[in-house]
């Protein structure tokens, strides 16, 4: 019995299974995979309903377009209740200070008053009182029996050493007033003589000095030196006296009694001599 020839349409499956390595194509059984599939993906979509419409326009994949696209939103102003706030705090914050600061600076501002009240106190307490002092020095002076022809005034060093030395002078004083005093050639009486500073307050001893007719009976003459017993303790004092920081002091003389106005009234004169 003779073998005839098959039809190859009967038989695929032993045709598939008799393919060799080489016989199969890849690329070819992609493209048939695929095109099987499509028909099937029509066929399932032409039977799935079309979603609602709500859905298609709220998409969340869909890209706004360019033109489209929401501006961003302007930041809102803060509110007035917000900016009046602020301005308290900020206020608040820029207080300089607190009770207890307020109670020192006014401390310290009533001692800086106390502290100027007594400066200016000091210094009206020390200054010149602006009481007129009367001098009289307009010579020749008459008195009650003795005339006052010139009085002459310096500040000189005391004399410590030497033939004649300064008697009674205090040991701290370092310049001392001093006066020549001439009287006329007539009368007999007692003068008392004294140095004064600028208020007026005695410096150092009073001199007694007798005339008798119109001589000195210390030194038998009618012009005679005298000079104070304390005086500046500080040479340079000397310096404000003469810039007239320091009330003038004065050369006092009184005829007769002690309790008598003075005569003369003369101001030591701000020269320096030597003896």
């Amino acid at each position: 019995m003779q073998n005839q020839p098959t039809d190859p349409q009967n038989e695929p499956q032993n045709d598939f299974w008799d393919l060799g390595d080489d016989d199969l194509d890849l690329e070819e059984a992609k493209e048939f995979s695929q095109s099987k599939q499509q028909p099937i993906d029509s066929a399932s979509a032409r039977n799935t309903p079309a979603p609602p419409l709500e859905e298609i326009l709220n998409d969340p994949d869909d890209e706004p377009a360019p033109s489209q696209k929401p501006e961003p939103a302007a930041p809102s102003e803060p509110t007035s209740t917000a900016r009046r706030y602020r301005v308290k705090e900020t206020k608040q914050e820029a207080s300089p200070t607190n009770r207890n600061e307020k109670m020192i600076i006014g401390a310290l501002l009533a001692s800086l008053i106390c502290l100027a009240a007594w400066g200016i106190y000091t210094y009206l307490d020390a200054a010149p009182n602006g009481v007129l002092v009367e001098y009289k020095e307009e010579f020749p002076i008459q008195g009650e029996s003795i005339t006052i022809e010139s009085v002459e005034t310096w500040w000189r060093e005391p004399v410590r050493e030497g033939d004649d030395p300064d008697v009674g002078v205090v040991i701290e004083a370092r310049l001392i007033p001093c006066a020549s005093i001439k009287i006329s050639e007539e009368g007999s009486s007692n003068l008392q003589v004294s140095f004064r500073d600028g208020e007026d307050q005695l410096i150092g001893d009073i001199l007694n000095l007798s005339v008798t007719n119109g001589k000195f009976e210390k030194n038998n003459s009618d012009e005679i030196s005298v000079y104070a017993t304390d005086g500046f303790n500080n040479p340079t004092t000397i310096n404000p006296y003469v810039n007239q920081d320091i009330a003038p002091w004065t050369l006092a003389i009184v005829e007769g009694s002690e309790g008598a106005d003075p005569i003369v009234k003369a101001r030591i004169e701000a020269n320096r001599k030597e003896k």
